[in-house]
């Protein structure tokens, strides 16, 4: 009974700090920023994609002025919000994540990008920073 016990520990999700989610987040900054209501960068980045400050917990396609897809439009018109789940799902495949999420076969996503694993961290680290 122990090794199964010490299996089933071993077999648990490590908690990701932090730090993960910002090392994670070096990629995204290829495209995306993060910078506070006052003007402060918090994280500097490209200006491809939308800023992310305050995404946790947001309506999708928020940010004034930057020039959403026309599928993450209809979605946040539907009421897609950034929860730790759908932002997870979206990281994983973003069109494919649309597709479902607007019974759509045609819905696409501007975003190319990918990430299989480390999306839970990314999006903790983000609302940390909006804190």
């Amino acid at each position: 009974m122990p090794r199964l016990f010490l299996v089933c520990l071993l077999l648990l999700p490590l908690p990701v700090s932090a730090q993960d989610g910002a090392r994670l987040f070096e990629r995204c900054a290829a495209c995306h920023s993060v910078t506070a209501p006052d003007g402060t960068k918090l994280v500097v980045g490209g200006r491809i994609g939308p800023d992310l400050y305050g995404i946790a917990g947001q309506s999708a396609a928020a940010k004034p002025g930057f020039n959403y897809s026309r599928s993450l439009r209809k979605a946040a018109a539907q009421g897609l919000v950034w929860s730790e789940d759908a932002f997870v799902s979206y990281l994983r495949n973003p069109t494919e994540f649309l597709k479902a999420y607007l019974d759509d076969p045609s819905a696409r996503a501007r975003m190319a990008f990918r990430l299989e694993r480390g999306g839970d961290a990314i999006y903790r680290y983000l609302a940390d920073l909006s804190r």
